[in-house]
């Protein structure tokens, strides 16, 4: 982990954190601020404490049931872990204390290879690199996806990286 100083630029001395054959892969952080990592050895998402000094020590890590575990997208009180291999979305909420509860998956397009939320968290779009399509869900109650569409981006086959306001 490397710290980020006033003036924007980074610290000269990275902080390095272990974690033996849990490949981890995205990050973002849940609702109350904990460091979540979405591990793709493990296929599970994981919730952290961020120390002060740079170091993590693990809260909780709860398996998504998919595979290839890749990305995390965080939605209002949600998270999101996308998995390429299932072609799905593995709904998650986590406790102010950082621990992760598993609520339900629902399925993408093939190649599910990255989640943003938009709207404050009420919508998520999940980029599908198998067949380039960006498919479109309301965010609900639990996690619960409901698909609202979908759109071809031509030549986006194989694609990753996706950001919504």
């Amino acid at each position: 982990m490397l710290g980020v100083r006033f003036d924007g630029r980074l610290s000269a001395s990275p902080v390095v954190n272990s974690e033996p054959g849990t490949v981890p892969f995205a990050v973002s952080f849940d609702f109350h601020g904990h460091l979540v990592i979405a591990e793709s050895g493990t296929n599970a998402l994981a919730t952290f404490a961020l120390a002060a000094d740079g170091t993590v020590s693990l809260i909780d890590q709860v398996p998504t049931g998919a595979s290839a575990t890749c990305w995390v997208a965080s939605a209002g009180p949600f998270l999101f872990a996308s998995n390429a291999g299932s072609a799905s979305e593995s709904g998650y909420v986590s406790s102010s204390g950082g621990q992760l509860s598993l609520l339900g998956a629902a399925t993408t397009d093939p190649g599910t290879v990255d989640a943003s939320a938009a709207a404050g968290g009420r919508f998520l779009y999940v980029q599908t690199g198998g067949n380039g399509i960006v498919d479109e869900f309301a965010v609900g109650a639990g996690a619960s996806l409901t698909e609202i569409g979908a759109v071809t981006v031509p030549g986006a086959a194989g694609g990753e990286g996706i950001v919504a306001f």
